[in-house]
C-alpha cells in the first residue's frame, strides 16, 4: 500500500519507488535470525580537473579544503590533490583496516579512474569482495537526454568491467545524482541494485518500468564525506553517531524486522591518518556484534 499517490502529470524524483511504511509491508528478515545487515563501500572516484566540454556537472561538489563546495576551479591543486590522496593512500588504508576486522566491503570505481589509473583498478579487483560502478567521473553526472545516459551507463559499466576482470551488478551515482530515468536504465542495463538514495532503513524493491531494480540505502548522516566535511561534525561526534545508528537499529528490528545500514567512506575522508582509528573501532565493532550480518552490498541486495 503506498502512502503516497502522486498526480499523473507529476514529476517526481523517483517514479518508481514504492512510498510505503513498515506497518503495510512484511517484516524482512536475514540468515541466522541476524537483525541488521551492514554493508560498507569505499568509494574511489577520479575528480577531472578539466570537465569535457559539454559534459553534465553537479551544481555542488562536497568538501575537501575549506569545505567549498562550488565546482572546482582549473589549477586548484590543493582540493584536486586532496581527493587524490584518497586513491593513493586513503583506499588503502580503509582496506586494510577491513580486513584486520574481517569485513567484506565494495569499492565504487568510475571509468575516468580506471582509464587514467588502471593500477588501481588491478589492486582494487584484487581486494574487494565487490566491485561497484559510479559513473564516468566525480564530477560528470548523467547525460543530456535518455540515449546520452544509457550510453554513459553501458560506458562506465564497460570501462569499469574492463579494468579490473570483474562482473558488476551495483551502481552509486557521482554525488547521488539521477534523473527520472536512471533507475529505469540501470534496470534495462540489467543492474541489480543500486545506492544513492537514503530513502529507507532497509532494501526497498523498485516497480514500474524499474520493476526488480533494488534500492540498497545509503544514508547521509553515517556517510564521512557529508557528516564530517559538509556538516563539519567532529570526528568523535560522527563515530559517536555511527554507534548510536548501529544500537538503534538492532533496536528497532525487534519491532519492524530486520533493518539495513549501508555505510558510505571515502579514501580521503576516513582513509586520513587522523580519521583512520574512527574506521577500525567502528568496523571491529560490528565484525564482533552477534546481531550484525556484514556482507557485501550485492550480498543484501540477493535477500530481498
Amino acid at each position: 500500500m503506498s502512502i503516497i499517490t502522486n498526480p499523473a502529470d507529476a514529476v517526481v524524483f523517483a517514479p518508481d519507488l514504492p512510498r510505503t511504511s513498515d506497518a503495510s509491508r512484511a517484516p524482512w528478515s536475514l540468515p541466522d535470525g541476524k537483525k541488521l545487515a551492514v554493508s560498507v563501500l569505499l568509494h574511489a572516484p577520479a575528480y577531472l580537473d578539466v570537465v569535457p566540454s559539454g559534459a553534465l556537472k553537479p551544481t555542488t561538489m562536497q568538501g575537501g579544503v575549506g569545505r567549498e563546495t562550488s565546482e572546482p576551479r582549473h589549477g586548484q591543486v590543493a582540493r584536486l590533490s586532496q581527493w587524490d590522496f584518497g586513491l593513493t593512500v586513503g583506499i588503502w588504508r580503509l582496506l586494510d583496516i577491513a580486513e584486520r576486522a574481517g569485513a567484506p566491503v565494495a569499492v565504487a570505481l568510475d571509468a575516468a579512474g580506471v582509464r587514467r589509473m588502471p593500477g588501481l583498478a588491478r589492486l582494487a579487483a584484487g581486494r574487494a569482495q565487490e566491485i561497484v560502478v559510479r559513473g564516468q567521473a566525480a564530477d560528470v553526472i548523467l547525460g543530456s537526454g535518455t540515449a546520452d545516459e544509457r550510453g554513459s551507463i553501458a560506458d562506465a559499466r564497460s570501462a569499469v568491467e574492463a579494468a579490473t576482470g570483474r562482473s558488476t551488478s551495483g551502481w552509486f551515482g557521482p554525488e547521488r545524482g539521477q534523473s527520472p530515468q536512471t533507475t529505469a536504465l540501470l534496470h534495462e542495463a540489467g543492474f541489480s541494485w543500486f545506492g544513492d538514495w537514503p530513502v529507507d532503513e532497509r532494501p526497498v524493491t523498485l516497480s514500474g518500468a524499474s520493476e526488480g531494480l533494488i534500492a540498497l540505502p545509503h544514508p547521509l548522516e553515517t556517510e564521512d564525506m557529508f557528516a564530517l566535511y559538509t556538516r563539519g561534525q567532529p570526528f568523535a561526534d560522527y563515530e559517536r553517531a555511527l554507534e548510536d545508528t548501529v544500537d538503534q537499529l538492532i533496536e528497532d528490528a525487534d519491532l519492524l524486522g530486520a533493518r539495513y545500514l549501508g555505510l558510505s567512506w571515502f579514501g580521503w575522508v576516513l582513509g586520513q591518518a587522523c580519521f583512520a582509528d574512527v574506521a577500525e573501532r567502528t568496523l571491529a565493532r560490528l565484525a564482533a556484534h552477534p546481531d550484525v550480518h556484514l556482507a557485501t552490498p550485492g550480498e543484501i541486495a540477493a535477500l530481498s
